[in-house]
């Protein structure tokens, strides 16, 4: 199937290339989300005739996309879920959580512009992309991190939870990543208090029984 791409696709082609793709590619996802035409003669001259408007629209969009693109590289994000000892969690982070969360801190974003190839089901850092326009990618650093039932912890501004600094995730990650996963504390060098060992120092009882 001839189609003709009225946006960037990647490993497609850019705006106004003629390419050929799957029927089911191009009838059901293609064409009706407003990504491509048919290559038909109609729809070339009207390509032709619109082609200079669409590329300044691109290039708003572009423009745009930049600038929440400064925006969400200075979020730092982090998730408290429920976990297990090894850090397996009672559930899961799915793209909807990342996007609620980042949408609370003012930028808009939808699940489908979170590039997650599966949900999150583990305790750790994740770099993922953010897809901002066909053109604009980002991408972001989220830390999954275990609640310890701390109902003061819990009901913190999000806000707070979600803009911390280096300095106070690395405490945060200390604090909640105890006892079993990436960090670990204990005292592993301790002291053990000298036993005396029979036979040595003898008594003066035992000097004088000699």
């Amino acid at each position: 199937m001839e189609i003709i791409l009225l946006q960037k696709i990647s490993k497609l082609g850019n705006i106004g290339d003629t390419v050929q793709v799957k029927q089911g590619f191009g009838r059901n996802f293609l064409i009706p989300s407003g990504k491509a035409l048919r290559a038909t003669k109609e729809n070339k001259d009207f390509f032709q005739k619109t082609k200079e408007k669409l590329l300044e629209e691109n290039k708003e969009a572009i423009e745009k996309a930049e600038k929440i693109r400064a925006e969400v590289e200075n979020l730092k994000l982090v998730i408290v879920r429920s976990a297990s000892d090894t850090g397996l969690l009672y559930g899961s982070v799915t793209t909807r959580d990342i996007s609620n969360l980042i949408n609370e801190q003012g930028i808009t974003l939808n699940k489908k512009q979170i590039a997650l190839e599966r949900p999150i089901k583990d305790l750790g850092v994740y770099d993922m992309r953010i897809i901002l326009h066909p053109e604009v990618d980002s991408k972001i650093e989220l830390k999954v991190v275990r609640s310890l039932g701390d109902k003061t912890f819990e009901n913190q501004d999000d806000s707070n939870v979600s803009n911390v600094s280096d300095e106070d995730s690395t405490e945060l990650n200390e604090s909640l990543l105890e006892e079993g996963v990436s960090l670990t504390r204990g005292e592993t060098n301790s002291e053990k208090p000298e036993q005396e060992m029979p036979g040595e120092n003898p008594s003066p009882e035992q000097t004088e029984t000699k």
